[in-house]
């Protein structure tokens, strides 16, 4: 895509993941679609307004979003069973930490009652229900370096340290998913892409699906991504009669129907089952940061694996991954 755009030959329409979205429209690659949808009378708020937001920039719109998913608590119907737990009266950190200390004995081999990633689209979710964020509301500045982020980090990587948790190598796995499919985790925090996965991969292995946890406040993460047109597309009208299309109600009941995602809009009905996802839409984040930030979520990454493994504390590393952010960020 960035070769195309250099050549000024990039497709007329296309989609954006809400994480390189800024990095793309601060180069002035994106037509802005505020007098395209005026024209035609095309109406944004039936769109979930945290989507949305993650395709405006200085006030325009340079996308909708085509679908989403945010993440959930996915839980072994068989091991919570056997255990004695109850995965709809799991909603808390606490609650959670209660309920892998009853599945610990339930266990074997080296499975471990949660799976976790090392990795900040799952982390972060925590931070945000602990009230605090990566950065400011601007995107100015980061805010990773705070009480708020320390406790939820605390929280994270101690139910590993305590044995109740595990990441997807020390459990045998490729990622979390397949955990659950292979009894080494009974519970895991993964979105809608997870029940193809399972039906095709895992299908005699029963789960339910429950509303992502809370600790101060309800929080989450939204992976998105939008329908957009360049702003040397060669077909402009024609283009956004296709975005209109895609977006609008029948085209995404058209495309959201068949379970792989969540719909964007508030008047397109999901598939069945995601219930515990849509809960969710009003404290979803989208995964976005500031232009050029990719490195710095590498350096996250790192960080946190490090800590993981007992090399750094989490203070270390949050004071590392905020100077490499606001340093990134011109700061």
């Amino acid at each position: 895509m960035l070769a195309k755009f250099s050549a000024r030959k990039p497709p007329d329409v296309f989609y954006i993941d809400s994480n390189v979205f800024l990095d793309w429209v601060t180069q002035g690659l994106l037509e802005p679609l505020d007098s395209y949808a005026k024209k035609s009378k095309f109406s944004s708020k039936p769109f979930y307004g945290p989507l949305l937001n993650g395709f405006k920039y200085k006030g325009k719109i340079y996308g909708y979003p085509k679908d989403w998913s945010p993440l959930a608590m996915e839980v072994n119907s068989a091991l919570a069973a056997k255990a004695g737990v109850n995965p709809a009266k799991i909603k808390t950190w606490k609650d959670l930490t209660a309920a892998a200390q009853k599945l610990k004995p339930v266990m074997t081999g080296d499975a471990k009652p949660i799976c976790l990633n090392s990795t900040w689209d799952r982390a972060l979710a925590f931070v945000y229900q602990n009230g605090g964020s990566f950065l400011n509301a601007s995107k100015t500045k980061s805010t990773i370096d705070s009480p708020a982020a320390k406790a939820a980090m605390d929280y994270y990587v101690g139910l590993i340290k305590q044995g109740l948790a595990d990441i997807p190598a020390k459990l045998s796995v490729g990622w979390c998913g397949e955990a659950l499919g292979k009894q080494k985790a009974a519970i895991i925090f993964e979105g809608n892409w997870l029940f193809p996965f399972m039906a095709s991969t895992f299908p005699d292995v029963k789960f339910v699906t429950e509303r992502m946890l809370m600790n101060k406040q309800h929080g989450n993460l939204a992976f998105t991504v939008s329908y957009s047109m360049a702003k040397d597309a060669k077909n402009k009208d024609a283009a956004w009669q296709l975005i209109r299309y895609l977006v609008g109600k029948p085209g995404m009941k058209t495309w959201t129907s068949k379970g792989l995602a969540l719909p964007s809009r508030s008047d397109v009905p999901p598939a069945a089952g995601r219930a515990a996802f849509l809960a969710d839409a009003p404290a979803a984040h989208p995964w976005q940061f500031a232009p050029k930030f990719s490195s710095v979520i590498d350096t996250a990454n790192n960080e946190l694996s490090a800590v993981i493994e007992g090399k750094e504390s989490t203070s270390d590393m949050l004071k590392k991954i905020s100077d490499t952010a606001n340093s990134t960020l011109g700061h």
